[in-house]
């Protein structure tokens, strides 16, 4: 004889289903995330990004500070840009992100450049 699971039950089944479900996806997030970031796009936007640190450096050298004039001639890729977030003389941060690839940005500081996932 076959008991029907209650009410209460069957939504605590559909619950645990519901969750296991969430959990199979969240294991596959991080192998699209890498996917994008081993992509052409993403691997031009860090270059722009290690481009931006490498002149910001030279203009230091060059002047006794920081300026951003140096970034005006970086080599971008279409859909790209970098956002000034902070900013002083003696220390700056600097966003680079793509439409191209949304799941990341570079950080761009006098520390260098680090990559970041964003979600």
């Amino acid at each position: 004889m076959a008991r029907t699971p209650t009410p209460t039950r069957r939504a605590g089944l559909l619950a645990m289903v519901a969750l296991l479900v969430a959990l199979i996806a969240s294991g596959c997030m991080p192998a699209a995330v890498s996917e994008s970031l081993d992509s052409p796009v993403a691997r031009a936007v860090e270059r722009a990004a290690q481009e931006a640190y490498h002149r910001m450096e030279l203009g230091r050298l060059a002047t006794g500070s920081y300026t951003t004039n140096v970034l005006v001639d970086v080599d971008l890729p279409r859909g790209s840009r970098i956002t000034l977030e902070d900013f002083s003389g003696a220390d700056y941060r600097l966003r680079v992100d793509a439409d191209a690839v949304p799941d990341a940005a570079w950080i761009v500081t006098p520390q260098g450049v680090r990559r970041v996932v964003v979600r």
